[in-house]
């Protein structure tokens, strides 16, 4: 299709820092904020916040959300990036300055359930997966691309025990795409690297995505 063809994709990265969150290395917004608030709550739920929506009409995005609670951002560079803007977009050249705290002293909510063991064949391709939960919570996991979505399910149902009990789906962020077929390989659907959400199937309360961060 010569449409698609001609559709450009876009880079957008989303970091999460402990004192707010990035949006392609651009200024620092806050979690208290409600605008921000309600732009975070759109990603969580798999839809493409309205502000990106304006500035990128005939660009495909893909998403993408790097986790770092644990590091606080101090940039003194110039944001190259507005999302309120639409004037375009550069990808970046801005590298933020960071505080390191020892992974030791913190805890983060993953540490407070132990990870499922997911046997892994080191001669096959490994990739991430990040995992966001219904409850909040964002786990990566390393899997082959060889592994179905299927076990990816049975990783959170071990890891959620009786919580895992409740129906469930699993999506892709953004854009939404629901994996009914979970025979499929994470290579044969295109998930490596790739955002899955669990989206539970009764209905239940919009979680709210600022829960888990500071």
């Amino acid at each position: 299709d010569e449409n698609m063809d001609n559709i450009k994709t876009v880079d957008v990265i989303i970091k999460l820092w402990k004192n707010g969150f990035t949006v392609n290395d651009g200024e620092l917004r806050s979690y208290t904020d409600v605008g921000n608030q309600q732009f975070l709550d759109s990603v969580k739920k798999g839809e493409l916040p309205f502000e990106l929506q304006k500035v990128f009409e005939k660009e495909e995005l893909d998403v993408k959300v790097e986790d770092k609670k644990d590091e606080l951002y101090l940039s003194s560079k110039k944001p190259i990036f507005h999302p309120f803007s639409g004037h375009g977009y550069r990808l970046g050249s801005a590298t933020p300055r960071i505080i390191s705290k020892v992974r030791e002293d913190h805890q983060g909510a993953a540490d407070k359930r132990r990870l499922p063991a997911v046997p892994l064949n080191a001669l096959e391709p490994i990739t991430n997966i990040q995992i966001w939960l219904a409850d909040g919570e964002r786990i990566i996991q390393k899997f082959n691309v060889s592994h179905r979505i299927s076990h990816v399910r049975d990783f959170i149902t071990k890891y959620q025990g009786s919580e895992g009990g409740v129906p469930f789906m699993l999506a892709t962020s953004l854009p939404f795409r629901e994996l009914q077929d979970e025979m499929l390989t994470l290579q044969e659907a295109k998930l490596q690297n790739a955002v899955v959400v669990q989206r539970l199937r009764k209905k239940t309360e919009p979680f709210r995505l600022l829960a888990m961060w500071p």
